[in-house]
């Protein structure tokens, strides 16, 4: 883009350029995706929880099963702020989320009783509507025959004489419509191929191209007018000029005939009057603009229909349904269901009370979970049009009951009569978790249906993986496939052990059960599981403590050694400083606190966690699974994932366009420049950047071949940070007095 300024030879000009370096923004790093059993909450559906009130209030709280509400509360404890979590039941096929076996548990509140009423039926469009002549309705009243009111209308017309016609220069017709001024039509020569023998073709086209509200046409005898409004509303007055001599048009007023004053604004008043003549045993009453159609009997054999077969039920919003008038007995009004699937809503009772603000017609909702009461949804009504309609606010997204949803049962009558009555109550009952025959691919779940682990895939920025309760062979493997493969190496697995192993056990199990060891190094195991303080003694009983899975606690190890600094995410999660475990009380089993167990464990690249006499428990390994991969410990291969992901998000501008040796050097200078940025944060071994990586974008990669598949290739090399896992001090006598005084 370029501007001028100012005129003549000393003119300045500006001009805009693309910048040769763009900055690449860091990628989040600690984006924790948590696949497990929950109280209650969506299904297969990744959801953002930012605090542990947050996961309660959608995914509930302790249950018998609920590693993954250990976890959650884990992760935020040790300073994870950003959790996706993903609420698994069985599925008997799962590619298909619609197969899940859990159920919501549901109930009904009934209303009060009242006097016997109508049928009733009632239009969802507000009049005046726009119809036709010949349009009807075809309504059966009380299961009778049908009986067709139809909406008839013609407009107002005068015809002339055959022609053709000798008119003049200056000849005039004056007219009006529907009691409209006076109009005058003037026909000039140059209107017409002879003026003194126009034809009726001619002269009505002049008529149409200067009158308003009417319309003229050559019926082949004569010229006809004809009002555009159609309906006793219509009028046409020909009251002469100069030209009616030749047109011969009959001249006073005439009007146009039907049962509507004007077929196209047809009122609810007139809709009233036609059906109410046409139809026996009915009603019209104008509810705000709607019309609604009442038999003028009342009980259970009092009914309205309005027909399919009619064509003005869809302009005045009439469905095709039979509604039936009623007894007046108490019958079902509101639907009850939990909001999730789950036995957590058959402990849910809902009671209906008086309106806080005393309105006859409103009432107030109070939701009760186990005897205890939550806040109420006060001023309630099941009048749809009302913002408080009980649907509008009990099942808002934001706002709304988190335990229950609601369903207007669509009983006849007015909203008083429709309210759930005072006094009533409905306990759940029904509500199914979906755990009974759960297995292992429930929770690896279905890249077609998106269910298990799949369900994470729309989380662009998950940069952590764990699923706490299901340390299986199949689970641990499937995981590593999802990261490295589906993922395409862009998130990090933290893998919980078996419950109760010692350290031969896991030993076992990582070795050869679920030959883990040298598989990946986008995961890690660690061990033991460890202990909290018991949340629920009525869940889980009288212990204070009880065992619990690691990897939430320590993905919230990682998120706060991340946060922690600038290249945070470089740094080890491990160790008595940056991999203290500060929610935990201690472990399985205390063989970790062995030094000779943990030998045994950490060279098959498991990590232990441990404590020592006045030091806090701690993370004390830093391996991934892999020993002769590229980046074989947790803090670098987590660095390398955050760094090719930045850069790919950062260099997204390069695509499509022109492949060039320019573009290549400043997608080069863009890369070199992030990555001194990452050298300054601890990213790698040196300061100096010629030592601690290289970027190379040379033409010499970039053959003409490539070029032309569409294709540009770059090689990175990264000196990343080795940890100090071990520590040696040679320690040997002082002898240095000794060897000055042999040499004196």
């Amino acid at each position: 883009m370029a501007s001028q300024l100012g005129s003549g030879a000393s003119d300045i000009t500006t001009e805009e350029v693309e910048p040769q370096i763009r900055p690449i923004q860091g990628v989040e790093t600690a984006v924790l995706g948590a696949v497990g059993i929950a109280e209650r909450g969506p299904i297969n559906q990744a959801t953002l929880v930012t605090s542990f009130p947050e996961y309660q209030s959608i995914f509930g709280g302790d249950t018998g099963n609920s590693d993954l509400t250990h976890s959650a509360r884990g992760f935020f404890l040790e300073g994870g702020q950003t959790l996706q979590v993903t609420r698994i039941v069985h599925l008997t096929d799962v590619a298909t989320p619609a197969s899940k076996t859990s159920a919501a548990a549901t109930g009904t509140l009934d209303s009060a009783a009242v006097g016997p009423y109508a049928g009733s039926s009632i239009g969802s469009n507000v009049g005046p509507f726009n119809l036709e002549p010949g349009d009807d309705l075809d309504i059966s009243i009380d299961g009778a025959g049908a009986a067709t009111a139809t909406f008839t209308a013609t407009a107002a017309e005068r015809i002339s004489g055959a022609g053709p016609f000798a008119l003049t220069n200056g000849m005039t017709l004056t007219l009006s419509a529907n009691g409209g001024s006076l109009q005058t039509i003037t026909f000039l020569t140059s209107e017409f191929v002879s003026i003194g023998a126009a034809t009726r073709a001619e002269v009505a086209a002049v008529i149409n191209a200067k009158s308003v509200d009417i319309s003229a046409f050559d019926t082949g005898a004569g010229v006809r007018l004809r009002t555009d409004r159609r309906g006793t509303g219509s009028s046409l007055n020909v009251t002469g000029g100069t030209s009616n001599g030749q047109l011969a048009f009959t001249t006073g007023s005439v009007a146009g005939t039907g049962n509507v004053a004007n077929i196209d604004a047809v009122t609810v008043a007139e809709v009233k009057t036609v059906v109410e003549l046409a139809v026996a045993g009915c009603t019209v009453v104008d509810v705000g603009g709607l019309v609604r159609i009442n038999s003028n009997t009342t009980g259970g054999s009092s009914s309205v229909q309005v027909l399919a077969s009619s064509t003005a039920d869809d302009e005045l919003g009439f469905d095709n349904a039979a509604h039936p008038g009623g007894t007046g007995a108490a019958v079902p009004t509101l639907g009850l269901a939990g909001a999730y699937d789950g036995a957590y809503a058959n402990r849910i009772q809902v009671r209906i009370q008086n309106a806080a603000n005393g309105e006859a017609s409103r009432h107030d909702l109070v939701i009760m979970n186990d005897g205890v009461t939550r806040r109420p949804f006060s001023n309630l009504t099941m009048d749809e049009l009302d913002d408080r309609y009980v649907e509008k606010v009990m099942n808002a997204v934001v706002g709304g009951s988190q335990l229950i949803a609601v369903t207007d049962l669509g009983m006849a009558g007015t909203t008083l009569e429709r309210r759930p009555a005072n006094g009533t109550s409905a306990l759940l009952s029904g509500g199914n978790d979906g755990l009974v025959g759960i297995i292992d691919n429930d929770f690896v779940g279905s890249p077609t249906g998106k269910t298990g682990l799949y369900a994470l895939d729309l989380v662009e920025d998950l940069s952590l993986l764990i699923v706490p309760g299901r340390a299986t062979a199949t689970m641990h493997n499937a995981m590593i496939t999802y990261a490295e493969v589906h993922r395409e190496g862009t998130i990090f697995e933290i893998l919980d052990p078996p419950a109760n192993m010692t350290a031969q056990q896991i030993v076992t199990y990582v070795e050869d059960t679920a030959a883990l060891l040298q598989s990946t190094e986008f995961a890690a195991m660690y061990w033991p599981r460890v202990k909290v303080s018991n949340p629920s003694r009525a869940v889980f009983g009288p212990d204070e403590q009880i065992v619990v899975p690691p990897s939430g606690h320590i993905a919230g190890v990682f998120a706060r050694t991340d946060a922690s600094r600038l290249g945070g995410v470089y740094q080890p999660p491990a160790g008595t400083e940056r991999g203290i475990l500060r929610s935990i009380l201690g472990f399985e089993t205390d063989e970790v606190k062995d030094k000779t167990k943990r030998d045994l464990v950490f060279p098959k690249r498991i990590n232990p966690l441990t404590t020592k006499k006045g030091l806090p428990r701690y993370i004390d390994g830093s391996r991934t699974l892999k020993s002769n991969g590229n980046f074989p410990y947790i803090a670098e291969r987590r660095g390398v994932i955050f760094i090719e992901r930045s850069i790919k998000d950062g260099i997204q501008w390069a695509r499509h366009s022109n492949n060039t040796p320019e573009l290549r050097r400043r997608v080069e200078r863009t890369i070199r420049l992030f990555l001194k940025v990452q050298m300054n944060q601890d990213a790698f071994r040196s300061k100096d950047p010629e030592k601690a990586f290289y970027c190379d974008f040379a033409d010499a990669l970039n053959t003409d071949a490539m070029v032309f598949a569409g294709q540009m290739e770059g090689f990175l090399g990264l000196a990343t940070n080795k940890p100090a896992e071990f520590i040696r001090i040679k320690v040997t006598q002082d002898t240095r007095a000794l060897e000055l005084e042999a040499a004196s």
